[in-house]
């Protein structure tokens, strides 16, 4: 009887299990299924605000919604050009701001773009530089950036 009664539960749970799972696409295909983020082609070139000059190896990193930086980051090239996809999220998002000590809301379809001086001074040493950006769902954004040197 035990063995019985076993199966039995076995099978319940299989099913309640299998059940569950449908429902969870059903939902999902109910809502529209649009997904939570839509990539972006990110390219430009990075300069030197001072001499205009192209700036080699200038770390570009994109965050927005519960990306993970290291998912969306490139480099700039020997011409200071960079082109790399990125995700942007369909929903607002936010951040905390260790120096106001407050929650900063951002729009849908937002992202946070910065560049980092990452090569030490082989190259001068630039100050770091943050952008937001709304890329309207276009497959592709382009940018010219000017870095400020470090004195």
């Amino acid at each position: 009887m035990e063995k019985r009664e076993l199966k039995t539960k076995k099978l319940f749970k299989s099913l309640l299990g299998y059940f569950g799972f449908a429902a969870i696409i059903i939902v999902f295909l109910s809502c529209g299924g649009e997904p939570l983020y839509y990539d972006i082609k990110l390219s430009g070139v990075v300069k030197s605000k001072e001499t205009q000059k192209p700036i080699i190896g200038i770390k570009i990193m994109v965050s927005g919604g519960e990306n993970n930086d290291t998912d969306n980051f490139g480099f700039t090239d020997k011409k200071g050009k960079f082109e790399f996809y990125a995700s942007v999220p369909n929903y607002s998002w936010h951040e905390y701001d260790y120096i106001t000590e407050e929650q900063i809301w951002y729009p849908p379809d937002s992202v946070r773009v910065r560049f980092f001086d990452v090569d030490g001074s082989e190259n001068g040493n630039f100050e770091l530089k943050t952008i937001f950006i709304d890329p309207g769902h276009k497959d592709e954004v382009k940018l010219n950036i000017e870095l400020e040197p470090k004195h």
